[in-house]
């Protein structure tokens, strides 16, 4: 009797095993299609009730306020794609001045070191050279191609997510009630959206506006990023911070009080926006431990790139509150939570 419990229960786990890698398969396999999918469906969410105002406000149907929104979408889209590209041009037309400081610092480094480490023609020479990798035009055509390529992928990307959107937020006219699961998800996300994207847009503008004081190129588009990464907890606003690091160093007008400021001063807004506002704004939000936070960027940002880590924290938040529906599977939900180690009554 013992045996066949134990068999049994081996063959279930085995068995969840299987599913479980089955699964991850066709997550990873699949993300071509999931991930503009899953995020059509965050962004119905958090504009559901911007779509229902202009129902009431203009008198229209939902064919027209998901049409609206659609247009609006792509002018967003348009814009921006603008703007970061007027901001590699202002990169390019600033190349020659940043050529000239780096070698300005190349020299100074080429006198205190001795002639056999610099080599005989120098390390300020190569950036004159249009034939090594290191010159100023090689890595310009470089960058430019490499935003240009990106911009192409993100509009292709973002013109599927918006035909996603159209089409869900035209279903939702047929939708019936509302699985109570599925209304607290939905409910829990749209306000981590809601608050997130406060935060994002409050320290994207200020980033960008920072950087644009301090004359630094591509202020918008460094403003435009730490808006995105300011999604992914703990990692987006660190790498927002480390990327204009170089054109700050290397700013041709630069001393060296002038880079420790602006550096320190780019550091303490994503500090102050990370560990101050968002805190108090935020909460506990997601109901996540920090650990398992960091364990589902890794996770999805392994399982489908840059986009999972941006859709990690509310896909967790999502899977914890399913978990907590089913008592075989609520131990899971408080591990996901952290309040698996929480303390018991003192016997006695």
């Amino acid at each position: 009797m013992h045996d066949e419990a134990a068999r049994a229960r081996i063959q279930t786990i085995c068995l969840m095993i299987l599913a479980t890698t089955a699964i991850m398969y066709a997550i990873y396999w699949l993300r071509p299609v999931l991930v503009p999918f899953v995020i059509a469906v965050f962004v119905v969410s958090g504009i559901a009730p911007v779509l229902d105002m202009l129902q009431r406000r203009l008198r229209v149907n939902r064919l027209v306020a998901a049409g609206i929104a659609f247009v609006a979408g792509l002018l967003v889209l348009l814009l921006l794609g603008g703007t970061l590209w007027a901001s590699t041009i202002e990169l390019r037309e600033s190349a020659p001045a940043y050529r000239q400081r780096i070698q300005e610092l190349l020299r100074a480094v080429e006198d205190l070191l001795p002639p056999a480490l610099t080599g005989s023609t120098g390390l300020s020479s190569s950036l004159d050279n249009p034939h090594t990798p290191f010159s100023s035009d090689s890595v310009v055509r470089e960058a430019i191609g490499a935003v240009s390529s990106s911009l192409f992928d993100l509009a292709t990307t973002s013109v599927v997510v918006l035909i996603y959107v159209f089409f869900l937020l035209l279903g939702a006219t047929e939708s019936t009630r509302l699985a109570p699961t599925w209304i607290e998800i939905d409910g829990q996300i749209r306000e981590y959206l809601r608050v997130k994207t406060v935060i994002s847009l409050l320290t994207g503008l200020v980033y960008g506006g920072v950087l644009a004081l301090l004359g630094i190129p591509m202020a918008t588009t460094f403003g435009v990023l730490a808006f995105l990464l300011n999604y992914i907890p703990n990692i987006g606003p660190l790498i927002a911070t480390v990327l204009p690091i170089p054109l700050i160093v290397f700013h041709p007008e630069a001393g060296v009080l002038w880079m420790i400021a602006a550096i320190l001063l780019a550091a303490g807004i994503q500090f102050i926006s990370g560990n101050v506002i968002e805190p108090q704004w935020m909460g506990d939000s997601t109901d996540l431990h920090p650990i398992v936070v960091l364990l589902a960027l890794m996770f999805w940002g392994m399982m489908w790139g840059i986009v999972g880590m941006f859709l990690a924290t509310p896909i967790t938040a999502g899977i914890r509150i399913v978990l907590e529906k089913l008592d075989a599977t609520r131990p899971l939900a408080d591990l996901l939570a952290g309040r698996t180690f929480a303390k018991t009554p003192a016997s006695g």
